[in-house]
Order: structure tokens, then C-alpha cells, then sequence
């Protein structure tokens, strides 16, 4: 398999994640990401896989919208790291909030197919 499959393929995942996020389809959500997840929220909050769809069903981060400002990828084999900035429009515990990310969010290969296993997020300062 090419490299540019693989990207076509975690971009189309990629987009999966991203709708199942903002339409709360949190057991699509729940398939895209690995048993083993690491979520690091731009706050440096750590989670892993049980806790953030927790908080998600429970409506503690409600997504509205996320727009992509720029995606790179390096394809490891098994692994895909993806580096990027992300516009990010969510409530937190009721508060409103628009956060400019700079991102790395790492895919791996599994038997059920690609799944993402980590997010770090880092707020870009403004100005």
C-alpha cells in the first residue's frame, strides 16, 4: 500500500471522526479510536479512551465545529503521525469557547484497521 493510500484512507477516517464528534455519534466515534487512546485537550487534561467518551456522553465537551487550517503526515509503517492546526469551536462544563490548536494525532495500524491512539494539543498563542 502507497503512502498516499494510507493518507487518503486516515483522511477519510479523519473526517469520520470529526462529524461523529460534532453530530455526538460517539459509538462511531468509539471505532475510530484505539483501546489503548492517550487524549491530551489543549488545557494538558489527559484521558484515556473510557473517560473522554465518558465526559463526551455525559455533554462535559460539546463540539460544535472543527476546521482544519492545515494537516501534514509522515507514514511510519504501522504508524501515521499527523501533525497539524485546528480550529476547534466547543463548550466545556457550559462555557463557550474557540481554541486555535497546534496538534499531533497518531494512527496506528490495527487488526480491526486504523485507529487513532494518541492526541497532544497545544493552544497557538494570538497575535
Amino acid at each position: 500500500m502507497s503512502d498516499q493510500t494510507v493518507i487518503a484512507d486516515i483522511e477519510t477516517l479523519e473526517v469520520q471522526r470529526r462529524n461523529a464528534l460534532v453530530n455526538k455519534d460517539f459509538a462511531s466515534l468509539a471505532n475510530l479510536l484505539g483501546e489503548d487512546l492517550l487524549y491530551v485537550h489543549s488545557s494538558a487534561v489527559a484521558e484515556d479512551k473510557a473517560l473522554y467518551l465518558k465526559k463526551l456522553t455525559d455533554g462535559l465537551y460539546d463540539y460544535s465545529a472543527l476546521k482544519s487550517l492545515r494537516r501534514s503526515h509522515r507514514v511510519l509503517g504501522d504508524i501515521v503521525l499527523v501533525d497539524g492546526d485546528l480550529e476547534i469551536h466547543v463548550r466545556v462544563s457550559g462555557a463557550d469557547k474557540v481554541v486555535n490548536s497546534r496538534y499531533l494525532q497518531v494512527w496506528a495500524r490495527r487488526a480491526g484497521g486504523w485507529k487513532m491512539v494518541s492526541w497532544q494539543s497545544t493552544p497557538i498563542p494570538q497575535g
